[in-house]
């Protein structure tokens, strides 16, 4: 028995081990296939599906012809766009997930969320329902939830309504996004620019209002065109999110990425600023699942930490959220 005991105490670690692993392997398998379902999309529309508010959609798209909508032109989630174009069957955002204005919200009606649609998300992720954030109503006429939806489960657009479904992925909206109310008519990506006089870079944010200049120039969210993209297979497009427990506080933005704010251009840098919109223990060790924006697909770990907040400063191999170059950080 004493052996037996034994035996098991030294097997059920590396037990453990392979399942994690397995589970980090299936995880990046359906990363990669959102990166197959955008590569139709990019091939008949030569964009990534928008992920904006109503500012954004009159900036990117005033006409409603560019990107996938659905009914009275409500703009598709890009977790549904992509489902549409896997040929999952989706042509409106309640086809995947429901309205509702929180995580708890969500929670009472989850019997309406559709569980269809594996390649959005993680195996390891034990929360599941999560939102994209956008469509969304922000009120002020800035309402991006249309109709009643769903006919068999209608529900009236009120403030601060999103969908909600099973998603445990980010979107990078430095690169699918368009500039927002929140970005007051500057430039949301935070964006390095050489001064010559100086022979120095400068690391400006985005969503600042800066003096005319060549920082107010450039730094604009590229609104899906991925060819813009600063060294593409360095810029993590769809990247792991959201909460690592039932129980963590998280706002409701969890689900996307930007550098806007963010004191440099790295991922590393966005998880500073806004620690709790990822997981950090979802995976053994911190590791993540990136799908880049030359639709690679990586596993990515931490490689320093910070002490007092416990999220990552930097990672293996480094990423980066903002879409423009990184200057000499």
């Amino acid at each position: 028995v004493a052996i037996i005991a034994l035996l098991i105490s030294i097997l059920l670690p590396s037990l453990a081990a392979a399942r994690e692993q397995a589970r980090l392997v299936k995880c990046l398998a359906n990363m990669r296939s959102n990166g197959q379902a955008a590569a139709v999309i990019l091939t008949s529309r030569g964009r990534f599906p928008l992920a904006t508010d109503e500012v954004g959609v009159a900036k990117a798209d005033p006409s409603r012809n560019k990107y996938d909508y659905g009914d009275r032109g409500e703009l598709l989630a890009w977790p549904v766009a992509l489902a549409k174009a896997a040929g999952i069957g989706y042509s409106n955002n309640w086809d995947w997930g429901v309205r509702a204005i929180n995580y708890n919200q969500a929670l009472q009606r989850r019997e309406h969320i559709k569980k269809d649609n594996q390649m959005a998300v993680c195996p390891s992720d034990q929360v599941k329902i999560a939102t994209p954030f956008y469509p969304r109503n922000k009120g002020a006429g800035n309402n991006g939830i249309k109709g009643r939806g769903d006919p068999q489960n209608p529900i009236p657009s009120q403030v601060n309504m999103s969908y909600w479904g099973e998603l445990s992925y980010g979107i990078n909206e430095d690169v699918v996004g368009a500039e927002t109310v929140e970005s007051n008519g500057a430039p949301a990506c935070g964006r390095a620019i050489y001064n010559r006089a100086q022979r120095e870079w400068t690391w400006y944010k985005g969503e600042f209002v800066y003096p005319n200049g060549p920082a107010m120039s450039t730094g604009w969210r590229l609104q899906g065109d991925l060819e813009k993209v600063y060294q593409p297979a360095r810029v993590g497009l769809i990247i792991e999110a959201g909460r690592d427990e039932e129980s963590d506080t998280a706002d409701e933005t969890a689900n996307l990425i930007i550098s806007a704010q963010a004191d440099g251009p790295y991922l590393a840098d966005f998880q500073q600023r806004f620690g709790t919109r990822m997981p950090t223990k979802r995976h053994s060790k911190g590791a993540i699942n990136i799908l880049f924006a030359d639709m690679h697909g990586d596993t990515v770990r931490p490689v320093r930490w910070d002490d007092t907040n416990g999220l990552p400063l930097e990672y293996a191999p480094r990423v980066r959220v903002s879409p423009y170059l990184p200057g000499d950080k």
